[in-house]
């Protein structure tokens, strides 16, 4: 084998610590009373991403790739796709609303992954959004961005 060898799950975890703490010190741009929930988001995704990269040196048989080539690009495929996607259901979120792109992009997002049965899908995006309205609606007394149809 020639080239450099990584570790996909150690790409993915530095890629993902990386742009954890990018977010992290973007919310502190925010206003003080909107930064608390994303910064703890991004710190508890950092934290996360750390766990990863720890099991990942820790277990030396991981799954490699070459980082030159094809296998760097099919290592990087997926990372791209959930990145791109997740950029787009925040563009839309402004547009078609938040209710809308969520069912949307969770739906979209579960059929990518795998999973075919529409009535699991269905049952996962209604709890979700439930579960989104209940807290942030109903006990916090926030409005979700509404679009164009919602």
């Amino acid at each position: 084998m020639s080239g450099l060898i990584i570790n996909k799950e150690l790409f993915f975890s530095i890629a993902i610590s990386v742009i954890s703490v990018l977010l992290t010190l973007q919310s502190f741009n925010y206003p003080p009373e909107s930064s608390q929930f994303p910064r703890f988001l991004c710190i508890l995704m950092l934290l996360f991403s750390f766990l990863i990269l720890i099991r990942t040196l820790k277990n030396k048989e991981g799954e490699k790739t070459m980082s030159t080539g094809s296998g760097f690009i099919s290592a990087a495929k997926l990372p791209v796709t959930v990145f791109a996607s997740t950029a787009a259901y925040l563009f839309c979120i402004g547009y078609i609303g938040y209710f809308v792109s969520t069912v949307i992009y969770m739906s979209a997002s579960m059929f990518f992954f795998g999973e075919r049965r529409p009535l699991p899908i269905a049952a996962a995006v209604l709890v979700f959004l439930a579960v989104i309205y209940a807290l942030f609606v109903s006990f916090l007394g926030l409005r979700l961005p509404e679009g164009i149809l919602f």
